[in-house]
């Protein structure tokens, strides 16, 4: 296994503070966490690790992947799949979601750091939600997160927590400190800055409350970068075209496939976000495969939902070749793969698919 870097350290007593003071009702959700855990505010940084620099003008135009991880369960696989397979070469950045750092279901590992390392990525990562398990039950630091991973130097990182449309607090047998994130920082390529902004929007809530989350991580966007520099977003946008809070809405699609398939097609019609962000000068039509799907959702009776959840959206560049890589391991293809990453053939490493797109600059 790579080398785990570890620049986060919880200290489970002030989580046990933290749950207990929202628990007794001496403090809110929000309250606690800033009392007893305002290190997760920040979004922590490690510009070391990619060697690229500004040296390799063909890092311009540049490729960028969207990739929700699923916690890094399968961590050795996807380090492998992206360092073999050709389609995943080259990437110059990578928007990633829910990686643990420091839980017992991923052996503790810091998957953030894992991937960065193996893969020669600087990276911004940001905190979403810290387990009340934190330092018990075998897990250390507890973490869960979203990370921007770049060749180039990053700077002026920010993470923003989403307005709360679901409180995981309050999750029975899952009781979570903390909210739904998106990680903000600066790139520093060959051809100037630029934005990069990696996202998880929630779940648990109806299509509405995804806008208006992504409305606030446009508005702090906007402040962030400025009005004039490029900006590339990507992430979980959860865009399920239901309400995810409500089970009955998910069995309905699981039991209307050409229902399902329907809308596979047709999200801006029920995910208001994305033409809401078109409107604000954030084009996503130039830069998704529109009819894909990213994301198979197991359901209770063994069926699977097919869903179409992960988006890039950009302001300012020119972008060609938007593609979907399916997360199953597939030996087929692969170049100079040793003989033990040939062993994972078959392999799902994630729930969700990736998605690619290349960007060039307009200037």
């Amino acid at each position: 296994m790579v080398k785990v870097l570890r620049m986060i350290d919880i200290n489970p007593e002030n989580v046990k503070q933290a749950v207990d003071s929202v628990r007794s009702g001496r403090l809110s959700h929000a309250g606690a966490v800033e009392k007893y855990l305002p290190r997760i505010l920040d979004a922590d940084v490690n510009n070391s690790l990619s060697k690229a620099g500004h040296s390799k003008a063909a890092l311009f135009p540049f490729k960028a992947a969207v990739f929700n991880m699923e916690r890094g369960t399968y961590i050795k696989q996807i380090i492998a799949y992206f360092k073999y397979c050709p389609a995943l070469c080259g990437l110059s950045v990578v928007f990633a979601n829910e990686l643990d750092w420091g839980m017992a279901r991923t052996q503790n590992a810091g998957v953030a750091g894992d991937f960065a390392d193996a893969l020669g990525f600087n990276y911004a990562y940001g905190v979403e939600f810290v387990t009340e398990k934190a330092g018990r039950e075998g897990n250390k630091e507890g973490l869960h997160g979203n990370a921007v991973f770049s060749r180039f130097p990053l700077e002026n990182p920010k993470l923003i927590r989403l307005p709360l449309k679901y409180d995981w607090f309050y999750k029975e047998g899952d009781c979570r400190l903390g909210t739904r994130n998106a990680v903000l920082a600066v790139a520093d390529t060959p051809k100037g800055k630029i934005g990069l902004v990696s996202v998880h929007l929630e779940n648990r809530t109806t299509p509405l409350g995804r806008k208006e989350q992504f409305e606030f991580v446009l508005n702090e966007a906007e402040t962030h970068f400025g009005k004039n520099m490029p900006v590339l977003i990507g992430g979980d946008m959860n865009s399920n075209t239901v309400d995810g809070d409500r089970d009955e809405d998910m069995r309905y699609l699981s039991d209307h496939p050409g229902e399902m398939w329907r809308r596979i097609g047709q999200v801006p019609s029920y995910e208001p976000q994305l033409d809401y962000a078109a409107s604000r000068g954030f084009s996503y039509a130039d830069c998704n495969v529109l009819e894909k799907t990213t994301r198979r959702k197991p359901m209770d009776d063994g069926r699977t939902v097919a869903l179409n959840l992960d988006w890039f959206y950009q302001r300012g560049f020119l972008c060609s070749n938007p593609a979907k890589i399916e997360s199953i391991f597939h030996k087929n293809g692969l170049a100079g793969a040793p003989e033990e990453a040939l062993a994972y053939q078959g392999q799902e490493m994630s729930d969700h698919d990736i998605i690619l797109v290349t960007c060039g600059s307009l200037g």
